[in-house]
């Protein structure tokens, strides 16, 4: 099976944009290197949200029943 990567909203890169000017350590990064942390960063929250969306779709499909607190 093909990985097919997430899709990445803009807002998923201004957040990895935030993050990345954040880390002084990437600080002596030039701006191409920057932006490809960038993107990979926004592509981790990509994953998390799909990921947060497929566990909402089985728990609505009764596939994961989970107790109440």
């Amino acid at each position: 099976m093909p990985f097919k990567p997430p899709f990445v909203t803009e807002m998923d890169l201004l957040r990895a944009r935030k993050v990345v000017c954040a880390l002084a350590p990437l600080k002596g990064l030039s701006a191409d290197d920057a932006e490809i942390v960038a993107r990979t960063v926004a592509q981790s929250f990509a994953e998390g949200r799909q990921r947060g969306f497929d566990i909402a779709k089985a728990e609505l499909e009764g596939g994961l029943a989970r107790p109440s607190v």
